[in-house]
């Protein structure tokens, strides 16, 4: 059974904004040791103002942006009209990275000034915007299998079937990211996304139920063997930093997807907790702690959020207003949304 709509929007609200917390908190951290950020953050890394989100927000909400549009142009379950759809969304996403000024009018996302700062976008996602055609599944625009294309998959967990979920974060990562594991990596998080918020999984549960999709995939048993590597370490081993050196640095799709999982396992009703085992190691902070941070939102909506980093983080108003269309639009409730998000 699905959630109801209040518990959607709490739940997206959850996942967007947790998102955005493990961004702004990895952000600064990012490319830094784990002994360089322990003697630098004694007591933990902290969210401190202004809390800026990178990219990996940024193309979040866009993603959410493209699969609003494809709900109300009725091209959820047609590959090639959703594709197109983000396609467009990120295209948006990229003329702020790469215009000086904002454009006056238009679109109602773009109209947001502080989503044209150019925080570190990742290369692959640069270069594949600028080509001439969406990436595909079947139609690969490289190998990369970077975490970028995973970092933004999230939304697609609103969507209201659940293979449909996991088919569309495949989708939406594959058009920038043609490695395997770079787009079953986001299908995955779309899947763990979808079964905590909208069905009310348990979250040992839906890992293990993202592992299996990732396993039946023909080309999926690196994220296969990801997962199930970072669920093992959370059943004996939870909590402990040292086991994320085994798990890798965050900078590839899979690898970034097993940190966050593994964060979330470890602390499942302690979002400071989890995010700060996310971020302190010497690899992709920004992207790990932002998909823990969807996760535990996901599982456990905004409540679960500590209030006082909530306050701190940037563009706070905006993710809540995106994470309530996104939960509207996975509903069916269109009332209102063709105004900010008309057809492209």
């Amino acid at each position: 059974m699905s959630a109801p709509l209040d518990t959607l929007r709490d739940r997206a609200r959850g996942c967007l904004l947790g998102g955005a917390l493990g961004d702004a908190l990895g952000g600064p951290v990012e490319f830094m040791s784990r002994e360089a950020i322990l003697r630098t953050f004694p007591g933990g890394v902290d969210l401190d103002p202004p809390g800026h989100v990178t990219d990996d927000t940024q193309m979040t909400l866009f993603s959410a942006d493209g699969l609003i549009r494809g709900r109300l142009a009725g091209t959820p379950g047609d590959a090639l009209g959703r594709s197109e759809q983000m396609w467009r969304a990120y295209r948006r996403w990229l003329l702020t990275q790469e215009v000086i000024e904002p454009a006056p009018g238009g679109d109602w996302l773009l109209s947001h000034v502080p989503l044209w700062a150019v925080r570190a976008p990742g290369n692959t996602c640069l270069s594949a915007l600028r080509g001439d055609r969406p990436g595909l599944v079947e139609q690969p625009v490289n190998e990369s299998k970077g975490c970028g294309g995973v970092m933004r998959a999230a939304p697609a967990g609103f969507l209201p079937d659940v293979g449909e979920a996991y088919r569309v974060g495949c989708d939406l990562s594959a058009l920038t990211h043609g490695h395997p594991s770079g787009w079953i990596s986001g299908g995955a998080l779309a899947l763990l996304t979808h079964l905590t918020a909208v069905r009310d999984v348990p979250l040992w549960d839906a890992v293990s139920e993202a592992t299996a999709a990732a396993a039946a995939e023909p080309s999926g048993a690196e994220v296969a063997r990801a997962l199930t590597a970072t669920t093992d370490a959370a059943r004996h081993r939870p909590g402990e930093p040292d086991v994320l050196v085994t798990l890798g640095e965050g900078w590839v799709a899979e690898e970034a997807l097993a940190i966050a999982v593994y964060a979330a396992l470890s602390h499942p009703a302690d979002v400071v907790a989890a995010l700060r085992l996310a971020v302190e190691h010497g690899g992709d902070s920004d992207s790990t702690g932002a998909i823990a941070g969807n996760i535990l939102g996901a599982a456990s909506g905004v409540a679960a959020l500590p209030r006082d980093w909530l306050a701190r983080v940037e563009l706070a108003e905006l993710i809540a207003t995106v994470a309530d269309d996104l939960a509207a639009a996975g509903a069916g409730e269109f009332a209102g949304l063709a105004e900010r998000y008309p057809p492209t």
